[in-house]
């Protein structure tokens, strides 16, 4: 049996992904125009949620099992933007407005028996038509990523790590350079590895000063 402290790996996970695809790709309904046609009202859990505009009319609405959505109606309609991605399991969504990059944490925070595991940080500056995976796969699961306003590449990420397992990924992160690496600035000694960090915010005055 599994040593309940290992959690399972992002290569696993993402190898199950792409099994799936594989799978769907192949069914004998995969070539069929299928539409939902029910039930028109459905729960889901909104993870996070980003401004893209200073009207307040465009914004990205991160959901923790569906991916990731833009309207620039105020809501009237909305488009999905994250579903060729390898995880629709988000924890966090960021806009950083000058440089129009967008980028999504994966893996839901609200920790439960249906809480899934993402596969790291992802970014996009094409709005959301091509992604590029940014590293950290092992975090699991993101509470959020914070910008700085006058820097396109230094972003924090809070993360939770895995859940129920022992957690060697949980804490704070930093880039310098857009995602290409990561330093971990926060690190907690807990019981069973660390201690992960759910949220984050930016002192709007000073970009240096974290909470």
């Amino acid at each position: 049996s599994k040593n309940w402290l290992t959690p399972t790996t992002a290569e696993h996970r993402m190898a199950a992904q792409e099994e799936v695809r594989s799978a769907s790709e192949n069914t004998w309904t995969a070539g069929l125009p299928l539409r939902k046609v029910g039930p028109s009202v459905m729960s889901g859990r909104v993870a996070d949620v980003a401004l893209a505009g200073a009207d307040g009319r465009s914004f990205y609405v991160a959901y923790a099992s569906g991916g990731l959505w833009y309207t620039e109606n105020n809501g009237t309609s909305f488009e999905p933007l994250f579903d060729d991605a390898l995880s629709i399991t988000l924890g966090a969504v960021a806009y950083h407005a000058s440089s129009k990059r967008i980028w999504v944490g994966t893996g839901e925070v609200n920790s439960s028996r249906s809480s899934y595991a993402g596969t790291g940080v992802y970014a996009s500056d094409d709005q959301g038509m091509t992604w590029e995976h940014l590293g950290l796969p092992e975090t699991q699961h993101i509470g959020r990523i914070v910008l700085d306003p006058n820097n396109r590449d230094v972003a924090h990420v809070a993360a939770l790590g895995p859940l129920y397992s022992a957690n060697h990924s949980g804490g704070i992160y930093r880039t310098l350079d857009g995602g290409k690496s990561w330093q971990k600035t926060l690190e907690v000694q807990g019981i069973h590895g660390f201690a992960g960090a759910v949220d984050l915010i930016m002192d709007p005055n000073d970009a240096q000063h974290l909470f």
